[in-house]
């Protein structure tokens, strides 16, 4: 557990140096690969995270002009959120020093077929902790 919460210190102070929470870094990243929209259940549900917190999230992430919300053209019902160009390239500018700070504080120093294992390990937690969510 230290470890766990060691790394994610060095990633919050990281991303605050890019005006980004945690959180908000795994929306824009998820953003990031769907240019046409992640509808905001499936955001929740892709990052473990409750409706109205994303709800509340993405507004934030709205106001500062990094995400838009759009209505679904196949859902009435179903709202898309999206990245802005001002969000693609602030995610983009938090990118390499977050890939490389996880990179330097955990995976560099788990040995050969390491994070393998780890994936390994904590599927079945994962799977296990989702399971109990649904």
């Amino acid at each position: 557990m230290v470890a766990g919460d060691l790394v994610q210190r060095a990633i919050t102070a990281q991303l605050a140096e890019h005006g980004l929470t945690p959180v908000q870094f795994s929306i824009l990243a998820q953003l990031l690969d769907a240019p046409e929209g992640i509808r905001m259940r499936d955001l929740a549900s892709a990052l473990v995270h409750s409706r109205s917190g994303l709800t509340y999230q993405v507004t934030q992430l709205e106001k500062a002009g990094l995400v838009e919300r759009i209505a679904s053209s196949g859902d009435s019902r179903g709202i898309l959120a999206t990245l802005t160009n001002e969000g693609r390239k602030r995610v983009g500018g938090a990118f390499p020093g977050h890939v490389s700070l996880v990179r330097e504080s955990l995976f560099d120093h788990l040995p050969p077929n390491g994070a393998t294992e780890l994936r390994n390990l904590l599927t079945p937690v994962i799977s296990k902790l989702r399971a109990g969510q649904a």
